[in-house]
């Protein structure tokens, strides 16, 4: 399950670094003060998030920079057995 949420993740933002961030900081909130926002059994915190985030209720600021931050690289190989 934990895996899926994690392919949805990605799928949504394309961003592997944000998802663990994003997470992360949701989790530290949800230990210090905050409740989930959705109705689990989930004991562990950064599923939670995972599941929040699946789900819509927190969303990562400024999402659609990620795609324009993210590197297009093409690796072609040379003669000399270079990639370029």
């Amino acid at each position: 399950m934990k895996r899926k949420l994690y392919e949805t993740l990605i799928k949504k933002y394309g961003n592997k670094f944000a998802i663990t961030m994003a997470a992360a900081k949701r989790a530290e909130n949800l230990n210090e003060l905050s409740r989930p926002l959705i109705k689990t059994d989930e004991t562990n915190l950064v599923t939670i998030a995972f599941e929040e985030m699946a789900d819509g209720y927190v969303e990562i600021k400024n999402s659609e920079m990620l795609k324009v931050l993210s590197a297009n690289v093409k690796y072609t190989k040379s003669a000399g057995g270079e990639s370029v």
